[in-house]
Protein backbone atom coordinates (compact mmCIF):
# COMPACT_ATOMS: atom_id res chain seq x y z
CA UNK A 1 0.00 0.00 0.00
CA UNK A 2 1.49 3.38 -0.84
CA UNK A 3 0.10 6.69 0.62
CA UNK A 4 2.17 10.36 -0.19
CA UNK A 5 1.24 13.43 1.65
CA UNK A 6 3.04 17.05 0.62
CA UNK A 7 3.74 20.30 1.77
CA UNK A 8 5.08 23.72 0.79
CA UNK A 9 6.07 26.10 3.38
CA UNK A 10 6.91 29.69 2.85
CA UNK A 11 6.06 33.02 4.71
CA UNK A 12 4.83 36.25 4.49
CA UNK A 13 4.97 39.41 7.12
CA UNK A 14 3.26 43.23 7.15
CA UNK A 15 3.61 45.41 8.99
CA UNK A 16 2.21 49.19 9.62
CA UNK A 17 4.46 51.32 10.98
CA UNK A 18 2.91 55.22 11.58
CA UNK A 19 5.62 58.78 12.26
CA UNK A 20 4.63 62.43 12.48
CA UNK A 21 7.72 64.77 12.19
CA UNK A 22 10.14 61.66 12.38
CA UNK A 23 9.18 60.14 15.10
CA UNK A 24 7.20 56.51 14.77
CA UNK A 25 5.44 54.52 16.73
CA UNK A 26 5.55 50.23 15.52
CA UNK A 27 1.62 48.62 15.23
CA UNK A 28 1.99 46.53 14.06
CA UNK A 29 1.05 10.64 21.71
CA UNK A 30 3.50 8.78 20.40
CA UNK A 31 3.46 4.32 19.58
CA UNK A 32 7.21 2.46 18.68
CA UNK A 33 7.67 0.31 15.81
CA UNK A 34 6.45 -2.95 16.21
CA UNK A 35 10.25 -3.95 15.14
CA UNK A 36 13.74 -1.98 15.27
CA UNK A 37 13.94 0.55 12.27
CA UNK A 38 16.40 -0.35 9.60
CA UNK A 39 18.00 2.53 7.32
CA UNK A 40 20.39 2.51 4.49
CA UNK A 41 22.02 5.51 6.18
CA UNK A 42 23.83 2.91 8.44
CA UNK A 43 25.17 1.91 5.26
CA UNK A 44 26.39 5.67 3.80
CA UNK A 45 27.60 3.88 0.33
CA UNK A 46 23.89 2.28 0.22
CA UNK A 47 22.04 5.37 1.00
CA UNK A 48 24.17 7.62 -1.46
CA UNK A 49 23.10 5.37 -4.19
CA UNK A 50 19.54 5.79 -3.06
CA UNK A 51 19.62 9.27 -3.31
CA UNK A 52 21.62 9.36 -6.54
CA UNK A 53 18.74 7.19 -8.23
CA UNK A 54 15.65 9.81 -6.81
CA UNK A 55 17.99 12.91 -8.07
CA UNK A 56 18.40 11.33 -11.06
CA UNK A 57 14.37 10.39 -11.32
CA UNK A 58 13.54 14.00 -10.09
CA UNK A 59 15.93 15.80 -12.64
CA UNK A 60 15.04 13.49 -15.59
CA UNK A 61 11.47 14.57 -14.83
CA UNK A 62 12.80 18.41 -14.70
CA UNK A 63 14.51 18.54 -17.89
CA UNK A 64 11.16 17.37 -19.79
CA UNK A 65 9.57 19.89 -17.80
CA UNK A 66 12.08 22.18 -19.12
CA UNK A 67 12.93 23.34 -15.93
CA UNK A 68 16.95 23.38 -14.23
CA UNK A 69 18.22 20.60 -12.60
CA UNK A 70 18.76 20.06 -8.70
CA UNK A 71 22.07 19.70 -6.52
CA UNK A 72 22.06 17.36 -3.38
CA UNK A 73 22.19 18.95 -0.56
CA UNK A 74 23.24 17.61 2.76
CA UNK A 75 21.25 19.99 4.76
CA UNK A 76 18.43 18.41 3.22
CA UNK A 77 19.75 14.95 3.37
CA UNK A 78 19.57 15.07 6.75
CA UNK A 79 16.33 16.85 7.40
CA UNK A 80 14.66 13.95 5.21
CA UNK A 81 16.71 11.05 6.80
CA UNK A 82 15.75 12.45 10.45
CA UNK A 83 11.75 12.88 9.61
CA UNK A 84 11.34 9.62 7.38
CA UNK A 85 13.11 7.49 10.96
CA UNK A 86 11.23 9.46 13.10
CA UNK A 87 8.07 8.50 11.53
CA UNK A 88 8.76 5.19 11.22
CA UNK A 89 10.35 4.74 15.07
CA UNK A 90 7.28 5.92 16.64
CA UNK A 91 4.63 5.07 14.02
CA UNK A 92 2.88 8.14 12.74
CA UNK A 93 2.55 9.69 9.31
CA UNK A 94 2.69 13.71 8.80
CA UNK A 95 4.66 16.36 7.91
CA UNK A 96 4.15 17.60 11.74
CA UNK A 97 5.79 15.99 14.60
CA UNK A 98 3.62 14.79 17.45
CA UNK A 99 5.28 17.75 18.84
CA UNK A 100 4.17 20.29 16.48
CA UNK A 101 7.45 20.63 14.38
CA UNK A 102 7.46 21.08 10.82
CA UNK A 103 9.39 20.94 7.66
CA UNK A 104 10.78 24.48 8.00
CA UNK A 105 11.79 23.47 11.55
CA UNK A 106 13.63 20.42 10.45
CA UNK A 107 15.34 22.44 7.72
CA UNK A 108 16.17 25.39 10.06
CA UNK A 109 17.42 22.67 12.57
CA UNK A 110 19.62 21.44 9.98
CA UNK A 111 21.14 24.26 9.24
CA UNK A 112 18.92 25.49 6.08
CA UNK A 113 17.99 29.06 5.55
CA UNK A 114 14.10 30.19 6.90
CA UNK A 115 14.45 32.36 4.10
CA UNK A 116 14.04 30.44 2.12
CA UNK A 117 11.31 28.22 0.03
CA UNK A 118 11.08 24.53 1.25
CA UNK A 119 8.64 21.92 0.10
CA UNK A 120 8.40 18.48 1.33
CA UNK A 121 6.61 14.97 -0.22
CA UNK A 122 6.43 12.34 2.05
CA UNK A 123 5.16 8.51 1.25
CA UNK A 124 4.68 5.27 3.37
CA UNK A 125 4.32 1.98 2.08
CA UNK A 126 3.54 -1.51 4.25
CA UNK A 127 4.51 -4.99 3.31
CA UNK A 128 7.75 -3.64 1.01
CA UNK A 129 10.19 -6.02 0.01
CA UNK A 130 13.12 -4.94 2.31
CA UNK A 131 15.99 -3.45 1.80
CA UNK A 132 15.35 -0.87 -0.51
CA UNK A 133 16.68 -0.46 -4.02
CA UNK A 134 16.57 1.04 -7.05
CA UNK A 135 13.49 -0.06 -7.85
CA UNK A 136 11.73 0.60 -4.62
CA UNK A 137 13.00 4.50 -5.30
CA UNK A 138 11.85 4.34 -9.12
CA UNK A 139 8.37 2.85 -7.54
CA UNK A 140 8.36 6.07 -4.83
CA UNK A 141 9.01 8.61 -7.41
CA UNK A 142 6.31 6.95 -9.45
CA UNK A 143 3.56 7.51 -7.02
CA UNK A 144 4.68 11.11 -6.53
CA UNK A 145 4.57 11.63 -10.14
CA UNK A 146 0.94 10.33 -10.49
CA UNK A 147 -0.33 12.67 -7.73
CA UNK A 148 -0.60 16.30 -9.29
CA UNK A 149 0.39 17.94 -6.22
CA UNK A 150 3.29 15.76 -5.71
CA UNK A 151 4.45 16.22 -9.10
CA UNK A 152 4.16 19.94 -8.86
CA UNK A 153 6.47 20.03 -5.91
CA UNK A 154 8.77 17.87 -8.08
CA UNK A 155 8.59 20.60 -11.13
CA UNK A 156 8.40 23.08 -9.30
CA UNK A 157 10.01 26.71 -10.69
CA UNK A 158 12.37 28.59 -7.72
CA UNK A 159 14.47 25.43 -6.66
CA UNK A 160 17.91 24.58 -6.31
CA UNK A 161 18.34 21.92 -4.47
CA UNK A 162 16.89 18.76 -3.44
CA UNK A 163 17.47 16.00 -0.45
CA UNK A 164 16.11 12.32 0.12
CA UNK A 165 15.56 9.76 3.31
CA UNK A 166 14.54 6.68 3.77
CA UNK A 167 13.75 4.17 6.80
CA UNK A 168 12.48 0.92 6.96
CA UNK A 169 11.69 -2.12 9.35
CA UNK A 170 12.37 -5.47 8.72
CA UNK A 171 8.32 -6.09 8.65
CA UNK A 172 8.15 -4.43 5.15
CA UNK A 173 6.95 -0.96 6.75
CA UNK A 174 8.65 1.97 4.70
CA UNK A 175 9.25 5.77 5.11
CA UNK A 176 10.46 7.93 2.77
CA UNK A 177 10.53 11.65 2.45
CA UNK A 178 11.81 14.34 -0.38
CA UNK A 179 13.09 17.81 0.77
CA UNK A 180 13.52 20.68 -1.71
CA UNK A 181 15.08 24.35 -1.28
CA UNK A 182 15.51 27.33 -3.20
CA UNK A 183 14.82 31.12 -3.43
CA UNK A 184 11.47 30.55 -5.14
CA UNK A 185 9.49 32.99 -7.13
CA UNK A 186 7.78 36.06 -6.82
CA UNK A 187 4.44 35.92 -5.48
CA UNK A 188 1.29 37.10 -7.22
CA UNK A 189 -0.35 40.23 -6.01
CA UNK A 190 -4.16 38.38 -5.75
CA UNK A 191 -2.95 34.72 -4.55
CA UNK A 192 0.07 32.90 -2.73
CA UNK A 193 0.88 31.52 -5.69
CA UNK A 194 4.10 32.27 -8.80
CA UNK A 195 4.44 35.29 -11.09
CA UNK A 196 5.54 33.90 -13.44
CA UNK A 197 7.67 36.26 -15.60
CA UNK A 198 9.36 39.28 -13.81
CA UNK A 199 11.30 41.60 -14.99
CA UNK A 200 13.87 43.33 -12.51
CA UNK A 201 13.68 46.68 -10.88
CA UNK A 202 15.81 49.21 -9.29
CA UNK A 203 14.18 51.41 -6.24
CA UNK A 204 13.41 54.27 -8.47
CA UNK A 205 11.60 51.96 -11.21
CA UNK A 206 9.83 49.98 -8.46
CA UNK A 207 8.65 53.47 -6.49
CA UNK A 208 7.14 54.79 -10.51
CA UNK A 209 5.26 51.03 -10.60
CA UNK A 210 4.05 51.53 -6.91
CA UNK A 211 2.87 55.45 -7.49
CA UNK A 212 1.07 54.13 -10.89
CA UNK A 213 -1.08 51.21 -8.75
CA UNK A 214 -1.91 53.68 -6.26
CA UNK A 215 -3.20 56.22 -8.41
CA UNK A 216 -5.35 53.78 -9.91
CA UNK A 217 -6.98 52.75 -6.78
CA UNK A 218 -7.27 56.40 -5.54
CA UNK A 219 -10.69 58.43 -6.24
CA UNK A 220 -9.11 61.97 -6.38
CA UNK A 221 -7.81 63.66 -9.24
CA UNK A 222 -4.81 64.08 -6.49
CA UNK A 223 -2.43 61.45 -7.28
CA UNK A 224 0.92 60.48 -5.25
CA UNK A 225 4.18 60.94 -7.80
CA UNK A 226 7.56 58.95 -7.31
CA UNK A 227 9.86 61.15 -4.68
CA UNK A 228 13.60 60.39 -5.24
CA UNK A 229 14.10 61.61 -1.46
CA UNK A 230 11.81 59.16 -0.25
CA UNK A 231 13.46 56.61 -2.27
CA UNK A 232 16.46 57.22 -0.58
CA UNK A 233 14.63 57.58 2.93
CA UNK A 234 13.17 54.09 2.26
CA UNK A 235 16.46 53.11 1.21
CA UNK A 236 18.63 54.22 4.93
CA UNK A 237 15.79 52.60 6.90
CA UNK A 238 16.42 49.04 5.61
CA UNK A 239 18.82 46.65 7.55
CA UNK A 240 22.44 46.33 6.30
CA UNK A 241 21.99 42.88 5.81
CA UNK A 242 18.66 41.01 4.20
CA UNK A 243 19.47 37.88 5.25
CA UNK A 244 18.36 36.91 8.72
CA UNK A 245 16.75 40.45 9.35
CA UNK A 246 12.99 40.93 10.64
CA UNK A 247 10.54 44.18 10.00
CA UNK A 248 11.75 44.56 13.66
CA UNK A 249 15.29 45.38 12.01
CA UNK A 250 14.18 48.63 10.21
CA UNK A 251 15.83 51.86 11.26
CA UNK A 252 14.62 54.43 12.71
CA UNK A 253 13.21 57.42 10.26
CA UNK A 254 14.22 60.28 12.27
CA UNK A 255 17.26 59.06 11.47
CA UNK A 256 16.85 58.37 8.16
CA UNK A 257 14.98 61.00 6.65
CA UNK A 258 17.23 64.18 5.11
CA UNK A 259 18.33 67.31 7.09
CA UNK A 260 15.79 69.42 4.71
CA UNK A 261 12.76 68.57 3.49
CA UNK A 262 9.46 69.98 1.83
CA UNK A 263 7.46 67.39 3.45
CA UNK A 264 6.16 67.93 7.06
CA UNK A 265 3.67 64.37 7.13
CA UNK A 266 5.05 60.84 7.02
CA UNK A 267 3.27 57.42 7.02
CA UNK A 268 5.71 54.17 6.64
CA UNK A 269 4.29 50.58 5.53
CA UNK A 270 6.73 47.62 5.21
CA UNK A 271 6.90 43.83 4.64
CA UNK A 272 8.80 41.25 4.14
CA UNK A 273 8.37 37.64 2.42
CA UNK A 274 10.34 34.26 2.32
CA UNK A 275 10.68 31.60 -0.52
CA UNK A 276 9.53 34.82 -3.40
CA UNK A 277 12.52 35.35 -5.27
CA UNK A 278 16.08 35.89 -5.12
CA UNK A 279 15.58 39.36 -7.20
CA UNK A 280 13.56 42.57 -6.24
CA UNK A 281 10.96 42.35 -9.87
CA UNK A 282 7.70 44.29 -10.69
CA UNK A 283 6.12 40.77 -9.49
CA UNK A 284 6.85 42.26 -5.99
CA UNK A 285 5.70 45.40 -6.47
CA UNK A 286 2.06 44.34 -7.59
CA UNK A 287 2.50 41.30 -4.44
CA UNK A 288 3.10 44.03 -1.56
CA UNK A 289 0.92 46.81 -2.88
CA UNK A 290 -1.49 43.92 -3.32
CA UNK A 291 -1.58 43.26 -0.12
CA UNK A 292 -1.17 46.61 1.43
CA UNK A 293 -4.42 47.36 -0.15
CA UNK A 294 -6.63 44.35 1.30
CA UNK A 295 -5.70 45.57 4.95
CA UNK A 296 -8.12 48.29 5.95
CA UNK A 297 -5.26 50.30 8.16
CA UNK A 298 -3.10 50.16 5.45
CA UNK A 299 -5.59 51.02 2.29
CA UNK A 300 -6.34 54.07 4.24
CA UNK A 301 -3.11 54.90 4.57
CA UNK A 302 -2.08 54.22 0.88
CA UNK A 303 -5.28 55.88 -0.52
CA UNK A 304 -4.73 59.13 1.95
CA UNK A 305 -4.70 62.13 -1.05
CA UNK A 306 -2.84 64.27 1.36
CA UNK A 307 0.07 61.98 1.22
CA UNK A 308 1.78 63.06 -2.26
CA UNK A 309 5.36 61.61 -2.30
CA UNK A 310 6.07 57.82 -1.95
CA UNK A 311 9.35 56.40 -1.89
CA UNK A 312 9.11 52.19 -2.25
CA UNK A 313 12.28 50.41 -1.90
CA UNK A 314 12.47 46.81 -2.32
CA UNK A 315 15.98 44.32 -1.43
CA UNK A 316 16.42 40.86 -1.62
CA UNK A 317 19.09 38.86 -0.12
CA UNK A 318 19.59 36.09 -3.31
CA UNK A 319 18.01 33.48 -1.50
CA UNK A 320 14.38 33.57 -1.25
CA UNK A 321 13.90 36.92 1.25
CA UNK A 322 12.84 39.72 0.74
CA UNK A 323 11.83 43.05 2.65
CA UNK A 324 9.76 46.05 1.05
CA UNK A 325 9.74 49.72 2.91
CA UNK A 326 7.03 51.97 1.44
CA UNK A 327 7.33 55.95 2.60
CA UNK A 328 4.17 58.45 1.76
CA UNK A 329 4.24 62.07 2.84
CA UNK A 330 2.82 65.12 2.52
CA UNK A 331 3.08 68.54 3.13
Amino acid sequence: MFHSALLTARALSLALLFSFAGVFDTAAAQTPAETPARTPAARPNEMDALRQESLRLVNEARAEASLPPLTLSETLNQAAQAHARDMLERNYYSHTTPEGRTVMDRYQAAGGNPGRLVAENIAKCSGCAVPADAAAVADLHEGWMQSPKHRANILRKGLTEYGFGLAENADGRRYAVQNFAGPGTPRTSGADGDAGAAEPLAPEAQTELAAELINAARSDEKSVFADDALVATASEMLPETVKGASLDDLRNLQNALPAETTFRRFRVVAGSCSGCGAEATDADVRFFIGQWLKNDDYREMLLNNALTGIGLVIVADGEGKKIAVAILAGE
